[in-house]
This record gives structure tokens, sequence and C-alpha cells, in this order.
């Protein structure tokens, strides 16, 4: 689903956490649609909008859904407490972070999936979006492609039954990475041309480390988390279901897409 069809509910939802003064980012396969798109890439589309929304309280998540609920005709999602469903049918997820959180932990009353970890997410607010006019006129803050990729790192991390598409969406980012962001690596990570012999799917790897240990910055809980997550997939290699479904998405091979992590851990390293 392109932007202009989600425009409605764009319209919608701005209104909202505008009248309720949340702030909020856009995250998930639309924020990563948003860069590809700019890139004139194509990639995997989506049905689904997520945002990341800064909430005090479950007092005031709760209030977030009632007003979309009583105002635009919202329901509830039988299967997740953190998702509601519009008119037309689009499922829309708010993720809340901030002062509701206790340990990085979001518990909610209801039925499905009400309990959801948000490792990242301040981190991502803070230092990880950039302000977007969308093709549809609405600007949002959205999470950048390093940001986006740590945050799907922690995502199949928690729950690797489901969330096997990070695995495949990060191979996939590592070997565009480069045409997507080269304006941004010729100007601030340009010590990687030092090295003649290096592949672009290469420097963009390690650039996205090292735009990922920026976001991570001193919150060392999360630093050892995504090393850890990195160390894990590396060592066991071919065994590991990460690097499995990496290979599938691009074709290639362990050895391949086990580098490529590899200079991800180096590059997020060279910022620690």
């Amino acid at each position: 689903m392109r932007n202009g069809e989600l425009k409605p509910v764009f319209d919608i939802l701005e209104n909202a956490f505008e009248r309720l003064g949340i702030d909020y980012y856009l995250i998930g396969a639309l924020a990563r649609q948003v860069w590809y798109e700019k890139a004139d890439k194509t990639f995997r589309t989506t049905k689904d909008i997520d945002f990341a929304a800064l909430i005090g309280s479950q007092q005031e998540y709760e209030a977030v859904k009632e007003y979309l609920k009583e105002h635009n005709g919202f329901q509830d999602h039988k299967g997740n407490s953190f998702v509601l469903i519009t008119p037309e049918g689009v499922e829309v997820d708010i993720l809340p972070f901030g002062a509701i959180e206790h340990d990085s932990n979001i518990q909610l009353a209801g039925t499905g999936l009400t309990s959801i970890e948000l490792d990242g997410f301040k981190e991502v607010y803070k230092a990880g979006t950039e302000e977007v006019e969308l093709s549809t006129g609405n600007i949002f803050k959205v999470a950048t492609l390093p940001a986006i990729t740590l945050l799907k790192f922690i995502a199949f991390d928690d729950r690797p039954e489901v969330r096997q598409k990070d695995a495949r969406d990060i191979a996939n980012l590592i070997q565009h990475f480069f045409d997507l962001s080269s304006n941004m690596i010729y100007e601030h990570h340009s010590d990687l041309f030092k090295d003649d012999k290096r592949s672009l799917e290469s420097m963009g790897a390690i650039v996205i480390g090292r735009e990922m240990k920026k976001i991570a910055g001193d919150n060392k809980g999360l630093v050892l988390r995504l090393t850890g997550i990195l160390d894990k997939h590396i060592a066991t290699n071919e065994k590991s279901m990460f690097i499995k479904h990496m290979v599938l998405e691009t074709n290639t091979n362990v050895a391949e897409m086990s580098g490529y992590l590899i200079e991800v851990l180096n590059g997020f390293r060279q910022n620690s």
C-alpha cells in the first residue's frame, strides 16, 4: 500500500496525537518504505501503520485508543492489545514508550498480545529519527534506516518464532544501504574509502553499526544487548535462524551474510 492510499489514516492519527499532546514517530515497514522510495528503490510494501508514541501512563495510552475509537470508528484488535483497526481494515500499531514502561516492558489489560519489550525506543526517539514530509503532505518524524535495523535486531531476538521477516529485511537493507544513504556515507564516513578492496555492501554494514551505536549512546544495557545479539548469530553461523533467513532473502550464502554481521559489529564497536 502506497502512502497516498493511507493519507486519510495519516490525517486522523496526526490530528489525534496533536489534540492529545502526544509526540510520536513512524517505525516499521512503512518507515523503511519512506527511505526506499526517496532513493527510487522498491521493496515489500505494507498494509499496516506502526507508530511509536511517547506515553506517560496506561491511562494516557487508553485515552489515545478511546479517542480514535469514539471519534474515528477504530476498533480493537482481538489478538493484539497494541493494534487498532480502521473502518477500512487498516491495522494501526501504536507502541507506547516512555514513563509508561517498567524496565522496558509494557503490560496492558486485554486479550491476545498484551505485553511487549521496548528496548531502544527511547534511544531512537532521541537520536534516530528525521522529520520527513511524505508525498501525502503529512510531516512525521521517521525512524532512520540504522534505527529501523536496531529495532529489528531486538524484535527478532524477543520473538524469533514470529519475527523471521526482520532478518530478511535487515539483509535487504544491508545490501542496499550504500545506495540508500550514499550522501551521508560520503560526508560522514569517508575514512572507509581508504580501503579500495572493501565492497559497497561492506561499507554499508559498517556504517549501519556505527550509526546504531550513536543511537544506543550511553545506554550500557542496550549496547551489551545489541553486541550480544550480533555475537550470538556470528558464533552460531550456519545454525543461526537469523542468518538462514538472511540467506533466503538474498539468495547468497552463509559466509557472505555472516560477514555482513561481522562488519555491522565492527562498526558498532568502533564507536564504543
